[in-house]
């Protein structure tokens, strides 16, 4: 083995090496692809499958099992910027707005569970899965929406809605986990003390949120720190949250998210950082999405049956998404297909539970592991697409802007 290993390149003995030589991949492609108009995102997309388990195998499970501290790092980068697009107060005034883009998430849920039942998974697996798939990908829409400079009508609901799913996600998860430990052949507990768990869990994840959340108001008032100076108070805060949630195994997602609504929606003072702290939000979408990458496994897209029922989830969520949108004249028939479209992208078990990525695997069957494969497969070739056509065609973006 030592001689195999002797025969190597010297930065292939180095997994921060090769992670990093991957970010660097995804990068320089990523340009490219973005100076012809392409979203930048597909870099990390094709850097991902390169250096990963469906290319050269330099990057796999074990190697980034390694640095998921910093995995977690980016993804509290990404998961506070979801919580602060969530304006509370345009969501109890819009009144009906609100209430469809609530619908979507709910219909995405029941329309994924109805396929995969009909397809022959169990009620349990199919709603475990369809929990998943109620949310949206925020690390997808997020950088087309920074990549293209996108804003207006459209893209405000969708990305509210981004946060309400990953919110109402992790609720059904919590619901459906419990169901499936509770009846696995090694339970421990009842389904009713599992509930509590998974409860206690949601809850010590907004306590500590609330704490952290005091802290960084105290600490910025203190220092009475201008809004250009705060951002290093910020993420110093943020890490702090994360840290706490995986020392007590509570929920980051609700953590990290909850921070982000605290401070766009109790915060009454100016908050100028965005500059500062988007560098840092870029290089955590492309880590994060060059990760999944790496992971898929691409030939999970020629076995037939796996493959139908993705893109028939996929095709479902969209639909639905679309028929949530209809009772509301709040916007045009094109502004509907582009937030349909936009919120396509769906998010695997790991980036809603953010610190325990492994632990759904066991709970599902081969059949539904496969489908799982098949529909991260999909979602990391075409979601970022769609979601930046989305955009396009809601006539929302400002890429020329940035070069002004």
């Amino acid at each position: 083995m030592n001689e195999e290993l002797a025969g190597l390149p010297l930065w292939m003995l180095s997994p921060l090496a090769v992670v990093g030589a991957g970010l660097l991949l995804s990068q320089v492609i990523g340009v490219l692809l973005q100076s012809r108009g392409w979203p930048k995102l597909y870099g990390a997309v094709i850097a991902g499958l390169l250096l990963g388990v469906s290319g050269l195998g330099m990057v796999d499970a074990a190697l980034l099992t390694q640095f998921q501290e910093l995995f977690n790092a980016a993804s509290a980068l990404v998961l506070f910027e979801v919580g602060r697009k969530m304006d509370l107060a345009w969501l109890w005034r819009s009144g009906r707005q609100g209430g469809v883009l609530v619908l979507g998430c709910v219909l995405r849920g029941l329309g994924a569970w109805a396929i995969l039942i009909a397809f022959g998974l169990g009620w349990g697996e199919a709603a475990f899965i369809a929990a998943i798939l109620i949310a949206v990908n925020p690390v997808v829409f997020s950088s087309m929406v920074s990549d293209s400079s996108a804003s207006g009508v459209a893209t405000y609901a969708a990305a509210n809605t981004v946060g309400i799913s990953n919110l109402a996600a992790l609720l059904a998860l919590s619901g459906s986990l419990a169901w499936m430990r509770s009846h696995n052949l090694n339970a421990e507990f009842g389904f009713s003390e599992e509930l509590l768990r998974q409860a206690s869990k949601l809850a010590l994840g907004a306590a500590i949120a609330v704490v952290c959340y005091g802290l960084y108001a105290m600490a910025t008032r203190i220092s009475k720190a201008q809004a250009g100076l705060r951002p290093g108070i910020l993420l110093a805060t943020l890490m702090m949250d994360l840290g706490l949630c995986s020392v007590t195994s509570s929920s980051a997602l609700l953590s990290l998210l909850l921070i982000g609504l605290l401070l766009r929606n109790a915060e009454t003072r100016e908050n100028v950082f965005q500059a500062q702290v988007k560098t840092a939000q870029d290089i955590g979408y492309a880590l994060l999405f060059m990760m999944s990458s790496a992971l898929v496994q691409i030939e999970h897209l020629f076995q037939w049956m796996p493959l139908m029922v993705a893109l028939l989830v996929f095709a479902a969520r969209i639909g639905l998404t679309r028929l949530a949108l209809r009772p509301s004249g709040a916007w045009s028939a094109n502004k509907k297909h582009a937030i349909a479209l936009s919120l396509c992208s769906l998010v695997g078990f790991g980036s809603l539970v953010v610190d325990n990525s492994m632990t759904g695997a066991s709970y599902m069957g081969d059949a539904a592991a496969r489908v799982m494969a098949a529909l991260s497969a999909l979602n990391v070739l075409i979601g970022p697409g769609l979601t930046w056509w989305g955009l396009k065609l809601a006539d929302e973006t400002h890429e020329g802007d940035k070069h002004g």
